[in-house]
């Protein structure tokens, strides 16, 4: 019986360590280009959809990168209670070429600190 009752013990501690070991979901990032046009004049950037956002953040900072690197602008914006931007909330220059184009996105705290970060990178056409 004793050696069931350590046994038990065991697998408890090693099971309690493991989850506080284990790493929380990372954050993601969403959204499409269907309707954003090449070269636009006035440009809407695409909604956005952000997801497990960590627990303290205020501010979310998209950028959009072109295939080769070059900023092509962005913005900060208080974080959504839902974690969905809206379409045309995120200033940016519109591609003129197609090609890959990623967009980024930084979970910041109230003390400008990164908590988390996403990206995801479609072809614009």
């Amino acid at each position: 019986m004793a050696m069931k009752t350590l046994s038990l013990l065991v697998c408890l501690i090693c099971g309690g360590a493991s989850a506080s070991f284990a790493r929380a979901a990372e954050m993601t990032l969403d959204y499409t280009w269907l309707g954003t046009v090449l070269c636009a004049p006035l440009p809407k950037s695409p909604e956005f959809q952000v997801g497990n956002v960590p627990a303290g953040t205020t501010q979310l900072r998209f950028v959009l990168l072109s295939p080769s690197g070059r900023d092509l602008g962005g913005a900060a914006l208080p974080l959504p209670a839902n974690g969905t931007v809206p379409t045309g909330a995120v200033a940016f220059r519109p591609p003129c070429l197609g090609g890959m184009y990623t967009w980024a996105v930084e979970a910041v705290d109230v003390n400008g600190k990164t908590l988390a970060n996403a990206k995801l990178t479609r072809p614009f056409y």
